[in-house]
């Protein structure tokens, strides 16, 4: 598991849409809301390559000013473990 967290700042009058369209991609969880257009939000996936690619596609997102990623762990659980998380 790989997890990922990120500050998103987008335009604060798209704000309600940005949301949106990061809550529909795999693995992304919205956190945290500004009304100033500040967005906390957690990627987590099996590869770091998966973090990576969701990090550019919100990057690249309409009304989108940046994402930058302040923290990111990882760990391996072996799979009888994950059954029971």
């Amino acid at each position: 598991m790989k997890i990922a967290g990120i500050v998103v700042y987008s335009l604060p009058e798209q704000l309600d849409a940005v949301q949106t369209r990061l809550e529909q991609m795999p693995g992304v969880e919205v956190h945290g809301i500004s009304d100033k257009g500040k967005l906390v939000v957690t990627v987590e996936h099996d590869e770091h390559f998966e973090i990576s690619d969701s990090i550019n596609k919100i990057s690249a997102m309409e009304s989108v000013i940046n994402a930058s990623m302040v923290y990111q762990h990882s760990e391996n659980i072996p799979s009888e473990q994950e059954a029971t998380l």
